[in-house]
């Protein structure tokens, strides 16, 4: 059975935004029935990028990261959600329903989303994420910000099939953020920095 998920390698993003501007012109005034309707201009960004120092003085380092929603498998949001508004997909997608979630701003609260990835539209009064570009992947393309990094350091694929590079790069070392949250996310990275205090 597919179950799409998503490695981000933190050693080849260099903080460019371009996976975020992607995002953006994707979802910003667009709407997709049954997948999304148009995201907020304002205090959105389904693909983040985060931006972390460490070391001291001259001797630092950035680490550029990457946040879309993590795709958990176990997600605290759906069980936060009423009606039926947050849903799991055969593929492993989590999708927000753009009317069932109309109204429903507790989706926004930490309990709901431990890493802070549902917002809040105050126009459309809409609980909103990343959809994983599910309105593409059902036509076989690859989700938005996959496409547009120019540095490869995103991979989307079927985690099920050990021939995909995804699944390849789980089996190499690449790790989930936060996995003490308990909602075993799909979304995972390479080269995370080993003192946690430093993960978003």
């Amino acid at each position: 059975m597919t179950s799409y998920g998503m490695v981000i390698d933190l050693g080849q993003c260099v903080g460019c935004d371009i996976c975020t501007i992607a995002c953006n012109d994707q979802f910003i005034g667009n709407s997709y029935p049954g997948y999304s309707a148009p995201e907020s201009e304002t205090s959105q960004f389904w693909m983040d990028r985060q931006t972390l120092e460490t070391g001291t003085f001259p001797n630092t380092q950035a680490i550029h990261f990457p946040l879309p929603c993590m795709m958990c498998e176990n997600p605290p949001c759906q069980a936060a959600a009423t009606g039926g508004a947050i849903y799991t997909r055969s593929d492993g997608i989590v999708l927000i329903d753009p009317v069932k979630a109309v109204g429903q701003q507790q989706l926004t609260e930490s309990s709901a989303c431990p890493y802070g990835k549902i917002f809040w539209n105050p126009t459309l009064l809409l609980a909103q994420k990343c959809t994983f570009c599910a309105h593409r992947v059902d036509q076989g393309l690859q989700p938005i910000c996959v496409l547009a990094c120019q540095t490869n350091a995103i991979f989307f694929g079927d985690l099920d099939d050990s021939s995909s590079t995804v699944a390849q790069k789980v089996a190499a070392g690449a790790a989930p953020l936060h996995p003490e949250y308990g909602t075993k996310p799909k979304v995972y990275y390479l080269n995370l920095p080993s003192n946690s205090a430093l993960l978003p």
